[in-house]
């Protein structure tokens, strides 16, 4: 058994979670758009991507200015500003918070910081999909505390899964994959593993990772796709591994850990035929 911090989650009902996720997609948008306004463009939108933070079991924006960063604790729902790696001492709660409240904090926190707010844009180089705004709507932390903790459980235990995932495949295919961050794509609410391939493969990458969800399947799921197919959503169904399946054949870490590598092994020796 791999000594690893793998947590036992029992299924959340898929109503309650398709809204705790949306909620912390939410979250996440506001990160990608601080990154999006205070990162410069990058091939692929990749000043979007977030990294997680396994001390803090946050995901964070990458640094910009002197050593500023912002994460967020989807498991409490919180927001706050980081500085030379370490969280400020000023939190945003976003329970009973509208977007437009969220804004006027995040404004706030970068005047405070002497970072120019007019870069600030709500803007995003994506269409997120049931987005809150305004004064219309508040956040539900509290309604959705188990269903967060869950959903947040998963994240760790797949932050888990791919640091371990990562030193296999280094040692297997004597590549250095150890500089390879456990990022999160705010687009999709992945959190993965980007392989490269290559040239010459049909793809950019491979894609190891956790799904948040989506419209077509609500409880988190594991899988391995090309960049391509998890940006689209679009998932070979031998590729996917759901948190179900995990808690109904009482997997663990280790046959987690096995599938994705098999996955791996497998998209490549197709992708390269």
């Amino acid at each position: 058994m791999t000594a690893l911090a793998w947590q036992t989650i029992e299924p959340i009902p898929a109503q309650r979670m398709n809204e705790a996720r949306r909620q912390a997609h939410n979250a996440l948008h506001w990160l990608a758009r601080i990154a999006n306004s205070y990162l410069g463009d990058e091939e692929g939108n990749a000043q979007l991507q977030l990294i997680w933070n396994d001390e803090a079991n946050s995901i964070r924006t990458k640094e910009f200015g002197p050593g500023l960063s912002v994460e967020a604790r989807l498991g409490v729902l919180e927001l706050q500003f980081c500085e030379d790696g370490k969280p400020a001492t000023h939190t945003l709660s976003f329970e009973e918070h509208t977007p437009a409240h969220v804004e006027a904090w995040v404004l706030v926190e970068l005047l405070h910081r002497d970072v120019d707010r007019d870069k600030f844009s709500k803007d995003l180089p994506y269409t997120p999909k049931d987005l809150m705004l305004g004064d219309s709507e508040e956040h539900e932390a509290e309604a959705y505390a188990a269903e967060l903790k869950a959903l947040q459980g998963w994240l760790r235990n797949a932050a888990a899964v791919l640091t371990a995932v990562r030193h296999d495949l280094s040692r297997d295919a004597d590549a250095d994959y150890s500089k390879l961050p456990v990022a999160c794509c705010p687009q999709t609410f992945q959190l993965n593993l980007e392989l490269p391939l290559p040239a010459g493969s049909g793809a950019g990458a491979l894609r190891a990772g956790l799904s948040a969800g989506d419209a077509l399947r609500p409880e988190p799921f594991f899988f391995v796709a090309t960049d391509e197919q998890a940006l689209a959503g679009n998932f070979d169904a031998a590729s996917i591994l759901s948190v179900q399946r995990i808690a109904a054949d009482k997997l663990a870490a280790d046959d987690v850990i096995q599938f994705l590598r098999d996955q791996v092994a497998a998209h490549r020796k197709r992708l390269a035929s």
